[in-house]
C-alpha cells in the first residue's frame, strides 16, 4: 500500500507546487468598479482649454465675447476678447472666463448673459453637452437654461433651443498677447568696468537691476 500512495502524494505535491507558480505569475486582479472622474470632459481638470466660441445661422456668424464692461455680445472675427479660458470645475461641468478681460461668462435667472470679474458657482458654472455634429451646448448648472446669443426672452416662448446655442470651440488663430517687458532696462547703459556696475552704492541711481524685469 506504501508503495502505491508514495508515487501518489509525490505527483499531487509536484502539481500543488506547479498550480502555486502558475498561480502567482497572474496579474493582479482589477477590480470591475467604474473609475472616479470618469466623465471624459473631466479630462481638462487642472487644464485650461483656449477656445473661441463660434455659432451661426444661415446670415450670421458669431463669436461669444466678453468686453472690459461685462457685456456679453457677437463679434464676426475673433478677437482678444472673444477668446475663452474654459475649465472643469466638475464632473461635466466648466466655467469660462474671459482672458483679454479676466471676467467669467455668468447667467442671471432670466437667462441674460453676463461677464463678472467675481467667479459664482451658482451664477458662473455650466454643464457642457457635446453633440454629434460637433458642437457644444451650454447649461446653466443652476438654471438650466442655455447659453444665447440671441434675444434673452426668446428663451421662455418654445421649448426648443433658441438661436446662436449651439457652439463650437475653435482653436485660437489669433497671436496671444506678449509678455509685458520694461524696454527702459534696455536702453540703459552698463558700464561693466565700473567698480559699482549694478549702482549698489547708488552711483547710477536711475539703473534698474534684471531681477525686477517682469
Amino acid at each position: 500500500m506504501m508503495a502505491i500512495s508514495a508515487p501518489l502524494w509525490h505527483y499531487s505535491c509536484h502539481f500543488l507546487l506547479v498550480c502555486l507558480i502558475f498561480l502567482s505569475a497572474l496579474p493582479p486582479t482589477v477590480s470591475a468598479l467604474p473609475l472616479p472622474n470618469s466623465n471624459p470632459l473631466y479630462q481638462f481638470d487642472g487644464q485650461v482649454r483656449l477656445r473661441h466660441l463660434y455659432t451661426a445661422d444661415e446670415q450670421t456668424h458669431l463669436h461669444l465675447e466678453i468686453t472690459p464692461d461685462g457685456a456679453v455680445h457677437g463679434s464676426r472675427y475673433q478677437n482678444p476678447f472673444s477668446l475663452m479660458e474654459i475649465k472643469a470645475v466638475k464632473p461635466g461641468v466648466i466655467r469660462m472666463q474671459a482672458k483679454k478681460t479676466s471676467r467669467f461668462l455668468c447667467m442671471k435667472p432670466s437667462g441674460h448673459l453676463y461677464g463678472s470679474l467675481s467667479y459664482s458657482d451658482e451664477a458662473c458654472n455650466f454643464r457642457e453637452k457635446v453633440l454629434r455634429d460637433g458642437y457644444n451646448l451650454y447649461y446653466s448648472e443652476k438654471y438650466n437654461i442655455p447659453v444665447s446669443l440671441s434675444n434673452p426672452g426668446i428663451l421662455g416662448q418654445s421649448r426648443q433651443l433658441p438661436p446662436f446655442s449651439q457652439f463650437l470651440p475653435l482653436v485660437n488663430k489669433i497671436p496671444l498677447e506678449p509678455v509685458f517687458v520694461d524696454y527702459d532696462f534696455y536702453e540703459q547703459t552698463l558700464d561693466v568696468e565700473s567698480e559699482d556696475p549694478m549702482s549698489i552704492l547708488g552711483q547710477n541711481p536711475g539703473f534698474m537691476s534684471p531681477s525686477y524685469i517682469f
